[in-house]
């Protein structure tokens, strides 16, 4: 089959040798209110109950991070 839509893709590769700040990521339980703190070095913070969730918004947040800072320069 032939589709025309379907064209070749190009692998981009990102600059990583720009000074961008270090994302660092420092996660806390808080027992009085029973949920899962996260901190970045940015500022940047997030807090649910859920384990599973602290643990995939610490992944996309150290792997998205970075390219936000490109954008922003």
């Amino acid at each position: 089959m032939n589709f025309p839509f379907r064209q070749s893709r190009k692998v981009v590769a990102l600059d990583t040798t720009m000074s961008a700040p270090e994302h660092v990521m420092d996660s806390d339980f808080v027992v009085g209110l029973c949920r899962f703190t996260l901190t970045c070095s940015c500022g940047a913070t997030f807090d649910t109950p859920y384990i599973d969730e602290a643990l995939e918004l610490r992944e996309l947040h150290e792997s998205l991070a970075p390219l936000a800072d490109q954008l922003a320069s």
